[in-house]
């Protein structure tokens, strides 16, 4: 009956999907938006709609479809500008970026590395007898974990060994310190997701952006390496104010006292690192190293070489010396057996269809771009600069726990862009910084697909304890971010 019911709803969620196209095909367009963007706007809201409510997968393509068959393109007219369109879209070195990293990364995962570092990291004895410093510790191995794989995987992971800690030290469910610490361990996760911005969907707003700049003549982006260093600083500012109020709450943590690294090694054990491991483990500051030398080190031949192949180059280059080292008989990556497991297909048309609908809304031709103006210019007009930072990362903030994390970055990026330039301010840091801000999704089951599995863990957490700790804690990053994170992205972004 259960599968029923989400069959009908997936149904009934097409249906207003659909509808949507067909009223912002039927209607008039409403001035300054053309007839083209009105088809335009009505497959972007309605792959927005269904992203939400459905998924990523199917709703993409649909939109996608919708798009390519309203009339938008250059010159091109019949199946040459349909045909146009699907090769623009599924051909941007970012969808050809998006396939290799989620390959490249996800062999870390699938090989067992991610399980050796985060052994590594919670045995370390410098927690040893330290309640916060422990919890300090844990965190960061959410943390890492969260930025390799997923949020998903991550927790999926560390669960167990988070339960089999609470049961040895015999900390029970109605002992305060249980929810602080498994909240906790759900919001440095959630932070920590969006850390890389070449993999994952904080991957499709980032572009985005790239994207509309260049559609309206400005092209720009948002650099990686600041980015990364923002939410590393964004993500331990708000974890050690996490730490301080559970002090400050004077919540018992005195049960960790107990806690040895013993425990962890018990609960984790490993054999020793075969070769293929070492070689994915050994890669990822390669591979990090390679993509951020061109930003610090320039004017010599290696930093010259790695600026022209770009990301996507390198990404590309460390996928062919996996592929081509073998051992016992067989190359390190095994390219089809990972892309078939790591490799989501969601994501990946997520990403082709977003960054294409973000450059049709910015196409002149659309007249969207002068509609949002006309539109929110008394809301946002004239404002002044921290009020209108304030505005934009609590919209942020508020959308993103009820819809899904980068549609609606992507939906905030012509808002952001348009009045930034009409107030003078630089938008890139504005860009990063609600980018960031609607990854901060967990105080609802919509709000992501890791925190419906969060919601779905009642003997973790009940919807009492996520929001009695959730709600502060989005307001306090949210307070982070407009006084502190703001300023130092306009500090290092320029």
């Amino acid at each position: 009956m259960e599968g029923e019911k989400k069959k009908d709803l997936t149904f009934v969620h097409a249906a207003i999907g659909a509808a949507i196209c067909a009223i912002f095909w039927i209607i008039p367009p409403i001035a300054p938006i053309t007839e083209v963007g009105m088809r335009c706007v009505g497959g972007f809201l309605a792959m927005v709609y269904l992203w939400s409510a459905v998924g990523t997968l199917w709703p993409s393509i649909f939109g996608l479809f919708m798009i390519s068959i309203s009339g938008i393109g250059v010159g091109d007219t019949g199946s040459a500008q349909f045909n146009n369109v699907w090769m623009t879209a599924v051909g941007t070195n970012t969808v050809l970026l998006t396939l290799f990293a989620m390959t490249l990364f996800g062999a870390v995962d699938e090989v067992g590395v991610t399980k050796y570092i985060a052994r590594w990291l919670l045995t370390r004895k410098v927690y040893a007898g330290k309640p916060i410093a422990f919890l300090a510790v844990f965190y960061l191995c959410c943390f890492v974990l969260s930025t390799l794989v997923t949020p998903i995987a991550e927790l999926i992971m560390l669960w167990p060994v988070a339960i089999r800690v609470v049961e040895v030290l015999e900390i029970k469910r109605e002992d305060p310190i249980w929810k602080w610490f498994f909240v906790g361990m759900f919001l440095v996760s959630t932070l920590g997701q969006p850390f890389f911005p070449f993999m994952g969907a904080q991957l499709i707003p980032l572009s985005a952006f790239a994207t509309m700049t260049q559609q309206m003549g400005m092209p720009m982006e948002v650099p990686m390496v600041q980015y990364m260093f923002m939410d590393l600083i964004m993500t331990a500012f708000v974890m050690a104010l996490y730490l301080v109020l559970i002090k400050l709450m004077r919540v018992d943590t005195s049960k960790f006292k107990a806690m040895d690294p013993k425990i962890i090694e018990e609960q984790m054990p490993l054999p020793a690192m075969n070769f293929q491991q070492k070689a994915f483990l050994y890669m990822i500051p390669l591979y990090l190293i390679a993509v951020l030398l061109p930003q610090f080190i320039k004017g010599n031949p290696v930093s010259d070489f790695l600026n022209m192949i770009s990301t996507l180059g390198i990404t590309i280059l460390f996928t062919l010396v996996m592929l081509v080292i073998k051992w016992n008989g067989k190359p390190l990556l095994d390219f089809q057996r990972v892309a078939y497991k790591q490799m989501n297909w969601g994501i990946f048309f997520m990403i082709a269809a977003a960054v294409y609908a973000a450059g049709t809304l910015s196409n002149k031709a659309t007249g969207v771009t002068e509609f949002l103006m006309q539109t929110l210019t008394p809301i946002l007009g004239g404002q002044p600069e921290m009020i209108f930072i304030a505005l934009m990362f609590t919209v942020a903030l508020v959308i993103t726990n009820f819809a899904n994390n980068a549609a609606m970055a992507v939906v905030l990026m012509p808002v952001v862009i348009n009045f930034s330039n009409q107030l003078g301010i630089n938008p890139i840091p504005v860009a990063a910084g609600v980018v960031l801000m609607v990854f901060v999704a967990m105080l609802t089951p919509a709000a992501s697909p890791h925190a419906g599995m969060m919601w779905g863990r009642r003997d973790l957490y009940t919807p009492k304890d996520i929001l009695s700790i959730g709600l502060p804690m989005c307001a306090i990053t949210l307070v982070s971010y407009i006084f502190v994170g703001y300023p130092l992205l306009k500090m290092i972004m320029g």
